[in-house]
């Protein structure tokens, strides 16, 4: 399962790759353009934009109901080619046992965006940044308090009223866990491990009117270590949504995150 997936994501950057290789080379007037690609629900994208984000999400598993709201994205992009964004999420977390609900902030994250190539012609861009998670969120009450560095590279091509666009992370936790205590006496705490884990996405839009976007995303996960329930598992998900442009400069965008595998963090994802 873990190959097949790795299979998918580098079928779909082969592809966005092979775009790099054909698309013309455009003259003044083309140049003069920039790559406009539509905005995903959870692919990273890779052209460096401004903009303020906000998303609302709701998901549950068999063990709890969680609820996420805030700036998912505040971004700022001097030139068009490079980009700062930042993350400031909160979370509660609702468990179907007789657990207290807790919230709060989550982990505010800092990225910095680089397009090195971006071919308005062709409608193409290519990126690669750094993403940096800071523990502000309170890890006693499982909100959070990881520091965390994850490289990240993406890809866009617009194709007509179609586009595609993927990305790839690799993240590391900096900082140790807490000790979790012991359930029984005569038991010893454990320190879980640094959590590591790879994230890839694929992104297919189809735009029937210059004002809506038809989504389907493929994501996947693989948790190498840290938690134990689903390390060395990778979770794949579908996730269809759409998004609507009621007026320039203004999208709205929803869709739900299914999962097609026996390893998955929730049962659904609802992102608005």
């Amino acid at each position: 399962m873990r190959s097949s997936a790795i299979r998918t994501i580098a079928v779909g950057l082969t592809v966005l790759l092979v775009g790099v290789a054909s698309s013309p080379s455009g003259g003044a007037a083309a140049s003069a353009e920039e790559v406009s690609l539509p905005a995903t629900l959870v692919t990273e994208g890779a052209t460096p934009a401004t903009e303020v984000e906000a998303t609302l999400t709701r998901s549950e598993s068999s063990t709890e109901r969680g609820y996420g709201f805030g700036l998912s994205s505040v971004q700022y992009a001097p030139v068009p080619s490079f980009g700062l964004k930042l993350a400031l999420p909160l979370a509660v977390r609702d468990p179907k046992d007789a657990g207290p609900t807790v919230g709060g902030i989550g982990d505010v994250s800092v990225m910095a965006k680089y397009a090195p190539l971006m071919l308005p012609a062709g409608q193409l861009a290519l990126a690669a940044g750094l993403k940096l998670t800071l523990p502000t969120g309170s890890e006693r009450r499982g909100l959070g308090g990881q520091l965390a560095l994850a490289p990240f590279v993406a890809a866009g091509q617009g194709l007509g009223a179609w586009s595609l666009q993927a990305d790839a992370a690799y993240s590391w936790q900096l900082n140790r866990p807490r000790r979790i205590e012991p359930g029984e006496e005569g038991e010893e705490a454990v320190r879980p491990d640094r959590a590591q884990g790879v994230t890839a996405n694929l992104t297919a839009t189809y735009a029937p009117l210059e004002w809506l976007g038809l989504i389907l995303e493929a994501n996947s996960v693989t948790v190498l270590r840290g938690d134990e329930t689903l390390r060395e598992r990778v979770q794949l998900y579908l996730t269809p949504g759409v998004g609507v442009e009621p007026a320039k400069g203004w999208n709205l965008r929803a869709g739900v995150q299914l999962p097609l595998t026996r390893a998955r963090a929730f049962d659904y994802n609802l992102i608005v």
